[in-house]
């Protein structure tokens, strides 16, 4: 499943407290400054919809992810789990 890791800072705040609204989302921590986010079978973020400025939107992946980015442009960013 993927997964990405974000730093618990105000910034980032909206991804954690959509994702948290999102059934087929997990959310875990924070846990050594930053939340885990996974989802099942995706990841998928929008960024008018989160509500954040293109600069923040251009950071969320500085925490790092595990999957494969399938898109990613100013406004969507989708993430899939690797082939097992």
């Amino acid at each position: 499943m993927p997964s990405i890791f974000v730093m618990n800072v105000p910034e980032f705040r909206p991804l954690v407290d959509y994702s948290k609204t999102q059934s087929h989302y997990i959310v875990e921590g924070p846990k050594l400054g930053y939340f885990r986010i996974t989802g099942d079978p995706e990841l998928t973020f929008r960024r008018k919809e989160l509500g954040v400025k293109p600069a923040v939107w251009h950071g969320l992946l500085t925490g790092g992810l595990m999957g494969k980015i399938t898109h990613f442009d100013n406004d969507r960013l989708t993430i899939e789990g690797l082939p097992v």
